[in-house]
């Protein structure tokens, strides 16, 4: 009996190679690196007939004998393994063109992408075809190129005589460089091949200087004098009666700021008043002022023509009496010899 079941054996074993392709796999598995067995087989074989040791663990079709005499046909397929392919940012001609993508996938695993004439993506390892990497996308030309982008953030300095430079974190890159105040939208200059540089902006505000001007003044009537010089401009309230106006300054830089922190009035002075009254009516604003001006110039000039006055009576008197003193002697002395 048993020779017999082993004749039928081998003529199953002699024909199943011709007609595997028509027939339906019973059981079908997934590769897993575990043994795949079979219920109640007692023995394994490959699809050519070959007979196992134990029961198979790579993918393939294979025969399955059983204690109860029965054939089964079963197969393992390669596990798929879906691969998302991206560009690799920090590759540079230089480097191995198997460096030039990355693969992001769940598991781990070690292969080499291989491209193709035609820009496929295939693995050049396989796992003696375990495993079914699915690449995504299929083709490198429809990789998406990704560079390094490079941020900075906004950034406000204050004028500097040198010049602003702004660098980039990257070596080699040259700074940029600005000079004057204003607000800028910039970018490093890089390797547009690889890199984006993200534009930010940048304030410069201009540098503060604090004034200590001479006391700038002038007397009633006159010209104001030049309140310009080459780094910044004075103005002065509007008006031309006595007294102080506040000064205020301009700088002909847009670099440079000016705060004034002393001697920050321009002041008219008095000198003239009658001239200033001929010329001009009183100010309101200065009544008192005017008032009092005047009022001591009188008393000077009321004490000048008192002092006139004394002067001229006393000399009178002392000329009168040398007169009749002489006129005396005169008189004496003709009465005497005559």
């Amino acid at each position: 009996m048993k020779r017999l079941l082993g004749v039928v054996l081998v003529l199953f074993m002699a024909c199943v190679p011709m007609n595997i392709h028509a027939q339906e796999v019973d059981l079908s598995f997934d590769y897993s690196g575990h043994k795949v067995e079979i219920g109640n087989a007692i023995k394994y074989y490959t699809i050519e007939g070959e007979l196992l040791d134990e029961a198979p663990i790579d993918c393939g079709t294979y025969i399955a004998w059983t204690s109860d005499e029965e054939v089964i046909l079963f197969e393992i397929n390669p596990k798929k393994v879906p691969v998302k392919v991206t560009y690799n940012k920090d590759w540079r001609e230089n480097d191995s063109e198997e460096e030039k993508y990355l693969c992001e996938y769940v598991g781990d695993y070690e292969f080499k992408l291989r491209i193709d004439a035609d820009g496929n993506i295939n693995s050049l390892d396989n796992y003696l075809g375990n495993y079914d990497f699915q690449f995504e996308p299929k083709n490198v030309k429809d990789v998406k190129v990704l560079k390094t982008k490079i941020t900075h953030p906004d950034v406000e300095y204050v004028y500097s005589e040198d010049g602003i430079e702004i660098y980039s974190d990257i070596d080699q890159v040259e700074p940029i460089l600005l000079r004057d105040v204003g607000e800028y939208t910039v970018a490093f200059n890089l390797d547009e091949r690889y890199y984006e540089s993200v534009p930010f902006k940048v304030t410069i505000l201009p540098k503060t200087i604090e004034l200590k001007p001479n006391k700038q003044f002038k007397y009633f009537g006159e010209e104001d004098p030049v309140l310009e010089n080459d780094d910044y401009i004075l103005t002065r309230e509007p008006g031309e009666d006595i007294g102080d106006y506040k000064l205020t300054v301009q700088s002909k830089s847009k670099n440079y700021k000016y705060e004034i922190i002393e001697n920050d009035v321009f002041s008219i002075l008095g000198r003239d008043v009658i001239h200033r009254n001929e010329t001009k009516g009183p100010s309101p604003k200065f009544d008192k002022e005017v008032e009092k001006t005047t009022h001591e110039e009188t008393s000077v000039l009321n004490k000048s023509h008192s002092k006139i006055t004394t002067g001229i009576q006393t000399k009178t008197f002392t000329y009168s009496i040398t007169l009749i003193f002489s006129l005396l002697v005169i008189f004496i002395f003709i009465f005497k010899f005559i």
